[in-house]
């Protein structure tokens, strides 16, 4: 039966009595109460969503010195917090120590210390790093919940954003299209910054959110449970999980979400955070067990059963990046033999260049793994029990199963006819206010996390994607803010991106965009020794612009490095001249 257009604002359309086959699923059902009916809007004409409000005027990145260092805004709890680490799971990535360095601290040997008991001065801070540790070995304890949970009754409410009162005022009902980091990230800033309207996450996975770089090491390996992988920071968050539920499709002229099964969610604020999925190979087979991927807990846990299988002894992993680095590292922690078979050449050559993606291929292969560079799979053969692979090269492979490393692309493919621009994830401005197709910004939606490409002004004004942890958890708190102040009052999100790998033990950590760097220096260690830091930079109309760095184990000296990113070097004085005083 074909669904009727959008007469208007309208209220979320019942469902029909008893569980039917599409929600008979769902672990914890829930029902949306629809809001006060008003007078239906006459729905204004095509094309374009509307309201919008004109763009603004093509923005010169600012000189990069004229950027603060790069600290996320948070917001001040007023009470103190208590703080417990499992060191068991701690990987000292320092990262803790990187968002609260009055909580916690490197030592020079290596190993982690913090303050068990955290002032309300800096329990934002401590909380904060909660929420960006990977490993999820930080927990907070006590203090004033600030998603609007049971820690929050019978306290004062969170003190609003002192502007954009009038664009908040008109949100009763904010929808957060995913149920990953990124939404939780901008579920509870908006609880933190005081809307106290209904606030629904519409997530497509049936489980509450969860850390997903662990899923190709400590999860496949079977070191962590689904359990530990859920985040801790914001458990109790005053929303409704709408989980198990597919989006397909965004209707920006009468402000709703279409569900499946016909349903409509109208919104009055929209924050879309769906994340990306996994790409696959065309001509790989498409219903072959033996061929995986791994981007959601139950993709994992098939690799999982696979690699335990009293008959699993060879894999194949195809692709160059983390990823499929990282599975090959636990493939052969698992005493199997691995096939990395990756179409350029060096490993990691997109994303960290050349000379130390080479450094990363000589880690794999002293851990046993066959790394085969520039080749390609031109020939699959699934016999049921094996498959059989032929490289371009000529060589056939005989393996168990396959994993694909491929990289990722944004979960778009629901918002299209919705008029937004979505050739490479979704476009926004500076702010993360999202901007249709004829160049407009949309006011009322915001994106954050994977799916959202957006200028960073730190670097240039090009329109760029960034998938890490720690970027999700920045730009869905950037994205919430700046729904709430609206497009003319919303500061623009110059965040410096972080990330992190752990290659056969090493620990690989970087701040900026490698890719960018046109220019690599060795400014602590050595290559040779596989412990090191380097520089990446480039050529500006301001001079040479510090774009990245990464450590090799050096995640102490690394810290020096975090407020550098962005700026430019200093003009170096010719020799023998003197300057005046």
């Amino acid at each position: 039966m074909t669904q009727p257009p959008f007469p208007g604002r309208i209220p979320a359309a019942p469902r029909p009595p008893g569980p039917s086959p599409a929600t008979a699923a769902r672990p914890v059902p829930v029902v949306v109460p629809p809001r006060p009916a008003r007078p239906p809007a006459p729905r204004p004409p095509r094309p374009g969503p509307a309201p919008a409000v004109p763009a603004r005027p093509a923005e010169r990145p600012l000189h990069t010195d004229a950027f603060a260092p790069a600290r996320p805004v948070l917001v001040p709890e007023a009470e103190p917090v208590r703080i417990s680490v499992d060191n068991n799971r701690c990987h000292i990535y320092g990262i803790c120590q990187q968002e609260a360095p009055e909580v916690f601290r490197i030592a020079e040997s290596g190993s982690l210390h913090y303050t068990r008991s955290v002032p309300a001065a800096y329990a934002a801070k401590a909380r904060q790093a909660v929420r960006c540790c990977p490993m999820q070995a930080i927990a907070v304890h006590g203090g004033q919940s600030p998603s609007g949970g049971p820690a929050a009754i019978g306290r004062p409410p969170a003190r609003p954003l002192r502007s954009g009162s009038a664009a908040r005022s008109s949100l009763r009902r904010i929808v957060v299209a995913g149920a990953g980091l990124a939404g939780l990230s901008a579920a509870t800033r908006l609880r933190e910054r005081g809307f106290d309207g209904e606030l629904v996450l519409v997530g497509e996975e049936p489980h509450r959110p969860y850390s997903r770089p662990p899923l190709s090491k400590q999860y496949l390996s079977g070191r962590l449970s689904q359990q530990q992988l859920l985040f801790r920071a914001d458990e109790a968050l005053d929303a409704h999980w709408l989980l198990d539920t597919q989006l397909t499709g965004l209707d920006a002229v009468a402000s709703a979400l279409e569900l499946r099964g016909g349903e409509f969610l109208p919104y009055d604020g929209l924050v879309l955070a769906t994340g990306v999925d996994a790409k696959r190979l065309p001509e790989a087979p498409v219903f072959s067990d033996r061929v995986r991927t791994v981007r959601t807990i139950e993709d994992a846990a098939a690799v999982r059963r696979a690699m335990h299988s009293a008959r699993a002894r060879h894999v194949v992993i195809v692709g160059g990046g983390f990823v499929g680095c990282e599975l090959a590292c636990t493939a052969r922690e698992n005493g199997m033999d691995v096939t990395l078979v990756v179409h350029s050449a060096p490993l990691l050559r997109r994303v960290l260049g050349a000379r130390v993606g080479a450094v990363v291929g000589a880690l794999q292969r002293r851990a046993g793994v066959d790394v085969r560079l520039s080749t390609e799979i031109t020939e699959w053969q699934d016999h049921g029990d094996a498959l059989r692979l032929r490289l371009d090269d000529g060589t056939v492979l005989d393996c168990d199963f396959v994993v694909l490393g491929l990289g990722s692309r944004p979960r778009t493919e629901w918002l299209r006819g919705s008029g937004l621009e979505i050739s490479d994830g979704v476009l926004c401005g500076p702010t993360c206010h999202v901007v249709d197709q004829w160049g407009r910004t949309v006011p009322q939606i915001v994106a954050a996390g994977d799916v959202a490409r957006w200028p960073n002004p730190r670097f240039d004004a090009e329109p760029r994607r960034v998938e890490h942890l720690i970027h999700a958890v920045e730009m869905g708190q950037h994205a919430a803010d700046a729904l709430l102040r609206g497009p003319a009052r919303a500061a623009r999100f110059t965040p410096v991106p972080r990330f992190w790998s752990e290659q056969h033990g090493t620990r690989i950590q970087a701040v900026g965009i490698p890719a960018l760097g046109t220019d690599t220096e060795i400014v602590e260690g050595s290559l040779r020794s596989e412990r090191f830091v380097v520089r990446y930079s480039r050529q500006t109309a301001y001079g040479t612009q510090i774009v990245a760095a990464v450590a090799f184990d050096m995640p102490l000296e690394l810290l020096d490095y975090r407020d550098q990113i962005g700026r430019t070097l200093p003009h170096a004085r010719p020799a023998g001249r003197r300057g005046h005083r």
